[in-house]
């Protein structure tokens, strides 16, 4: 997967993120001994596709110990981290003269976390840079809103954003940014309005329409977060990694009929699929529907090549569920 922003933290809110969460209790099978060591790499390149020297990574979860891990990418832009706990992390990508980029990522003790490649623009510098292919009037102030950002200045960010709004006013992207900031603040009602703004101009951006849906879910407005969902997946309706990150939310919020749901979507659009077989397996653990959940490790099963490192747990999985269902 790669993650190309053109603006700094419009894409804050993590997506197309693929990570795996398990969350069962099995006697067999304790939650202890699927843990193993959380693991995150990538490539960094920039705008032409080069690799990218001397990126700067830090990896940040408050509730993990550590809470922060760092990193720097290699001659080739390559870079990895290795230890991390099962959770939510924000990795920041950071590099001199480049736009700063973050992204929110659910990561994975048991299962392989996939690659998480990442490109970096240029940092304007003069007026007439170009923003999303949009020349700008007054970049500094984008820039400052930038620097603030990062410094936990939200408050600050904000200004400065909408102050580079006023000389720009068609780059509606810079709502997104603000949308961010205020979540940060914790003020949702103001995130949701900036994210709005932008939907009312660019009704498909994705960011925006999964952000919102996001917060409906953790309001636990199930229903009114379908829509926005719906607007995600048919940005690329045949990517099943787009269906298993809907999933994956939903999974989080422990509200398993939608993850269910959005899982075996992914599976139809790609029937060899093999997280969302697994992840699909637990959520209908986490249900009481042994049968279903037998069934979708023995699709797993079915599908993955000898080779693959989580046929050793899911075997093991099912062979518990079979012995409890007997």
């Amino acid at each position: 997967m790669t993650v190309t922003p053109s603006l700094r933290s419009v894409y804050g809110i993590g997506f197309l993120t693929l990570v795996a969460v398990l969350t069962v209790s099995i006697a067999a099978q304790p939650v202890s001994a699927q843990r193993g060591i959380g693991r995150m790499q990538g490539v960094i390149t920039d705008a032409g596709g080069n690799g990218l020297a001397g990126v700067e990574i830090v990896a940040v979860n408050p509730g993990a110990t550590p809470n922060t891990r760092r990193a720097e990418g290699n001659e080739r832009g390559q870079w990895v981290i290795i230890g991390l706990n099962r959770g939510n992390w924000k990795f920041t990508f950071s590099k001199e003269g480049y736009i700063s980029f973050e992204i929110d990522v659910l990561v994975s003790q048991a299962n392989a976390n996939p690659d998480l490649d990442v490109a970096l623009d240029p940092q304007p510098t003069d007026a007439g840079a170009v923003f999303a292919g949009v020349a700008s009037a007054e970049p500094q102030l984008f820039v400052e809103g930038t620097g603030l950002y990062d410094a936990g200045d939200y408050a600050g960010a904000i200004a400065k954003w909408q102050d580079f709004l006023v000389a720009n006013p068609d780059l509606h992207p810079i709502y997104g940014n603000i949308g961010n900031a205020y979540r940060e603040l914790g003020d949702i009602e103001k995130a949701r309005e900036a994210y709005e703004t932008l939907l009312a101009a660019e009704p498909t951006d994705t960011m925006a329409n999964y952000n919102i849906g996001e917060m409906l879910v953790a309001e636990g407005d199930i229903d009114g977060a379908v829509p926005y969902f719906e607007t995600v997946v048919e940005t690329a309706p045949d990517d099943p990694a787009v269906y298993y990150n809907v999933a994956e939310l939903y999974f989080s919020q422990r509200e398993m009929e939608g993850a269910i749901r959005y899982y075996n979507r992914a599976i139809e659009v790609d029937p060899g699929y093999l997280p969302a077989y697994m992840q699909l397996g637990f959520a209908h653990i986490n249900t009481g529907d042994t049968a279903n959940a037998i069934l979708a490790f023995e699709k797993y099963i079915e599908t993955a090549p000898e080779d693959d490192p989580q046929l050793p747990l899911i075997k093991d999985m099912l062979a518990a569920l079979r012995s409890e269902s007997n």
